[in-house]
């Protein structure tokens, strides 16, 4: 049995990955419900080796002992997975029974993981990676529209999944993945600049362990939202290679439902709070290939140099 996880910035499509791959017959996929969202907040900090090791070894046996629970083993489970990915009325009848086999790969989705890649390196060494990162633009705006994150009344406390951490600077908490020196800065910023900032440290960091070069070959697939949704047919090959599983109707079928129509939704938003989030978030937009909406305009004198060589 080998695992897989799915990482991503949260609304950067690992949602619509997942069903994809859930098609998949001889999967087995989790969204994030055995790792507590504050586990990879917490591992970030200066823990003592002993204490980061015990937590490592806690995400392994947290998904092996899923498979032997009586949560996966059950007749509810088994049926819907069926119904997700049909395979044969042999496949079925064991449905039926409740006597699910053990799958040939597990795949765990959480994406706060994002924000400590290399703790997953650790913790799963040998498991297969899919990174999926989207136009942190779209990011923000899609996370404030469906969940309203990081606004001042949810600054007041340390219950969100975005903050589990922070330090108090006049009554409200600044997450730990911002700067140190830039706590007022973010309090400054609206919420819709103060996702874009979680955006950038989440995909800084997976593209810092990523690429690598202790990193092994082959380990790590990159999934581009945007190329994903625009010809899931050629990302659809990609998935399959990098897992090593073969293609089915059910597979194919959820390709067909990509669409396009989420691409670029954060260009109605004011100027104004475009061009602070490009400020924040601009070498890790130019980095993966999104342009900027405003490139930051040269002063004159700049100008003047470039242009007399």
């Amino acid at each position: 049995m080998e695992y897989s996880i799915v990482l991503g910035a949260p609304r950067s499509g690992t949602t619509y990955l997942m069903s994809v791959l859930n098609a998949l017959p001889d999967t087995e996929c989790l969204n994030g419900t055995l790792l507590p969202v504050a586990i990879p907040h917490v591992v970030r900090q200066d823990l003592a080796e002993d204490v980061y090791d015990a937590l490592a070894v806690g995400f392994e046996r947290a998904l092996d002992d899923y498979l032997h629970s009586g949560r996966y083993h059950s007749r509810t489970a088994a049926i819907q997975k069926w119904v997700h990915s049909p395979g044969g009325v042999q496949r079925l009848l064991h449905a039926l029974r409740g006597a699910r086999p053990q799958p040939r790969l597990m795949i765990y989705k959480e994406p706060f993981l994002s924000l400590a890649p290399g703790f997953v390196l650790d913790a799963l060494p040998d498991a297969r990676i899919i990174y999926i990162y989207r136009d942190g633009r779209d990011v923000a705006n899609s996370l404030l529209r469906k969940y309203d994150v990081l606004t001042d009344q949810k600054l007041t406390n340390l219950l969100g999944s975005e903050m589990r951490l922070g330090r108090n600077v006049g009554g409200y908490f600044v997450p730990w993945w911002v700067e140190e020196d830039r706590g007022n800065e973010f309090l400054n910023s609206s919420p819709f600049v103060r996702a874009v900032w979680m955006w950038k440290y989440m995909v800084q960091e997976c593209y810092n362990a990523f690429t690598d070069a202790s990193v092994q070959r082959g380990k790590v697939l990159f999934i581009r939202y945007e190329d994903f949704v625009r010809d899931p047919a050629t990302v659809g090959d990609q998935l399959l290679d990098h897992l090593g599983a073969s293609s089915c109707r059910a597979f194919q079928n959820e390709l067909e439902k990509a669409r396009t129509t989420s691409i670029g939704k954060h260009h109605h938003r004011e100027e104004d709070e475009v061009r602070a989030a490009e400020r924040v978030a601009g070498p890790q937009l130019q980095q993966l290939g999104y342009p900027l909406q405003y490139p930051p305009t040269p002063h004159r004198s700049e100008s003047l140099a470039s242009a007399t060589g």
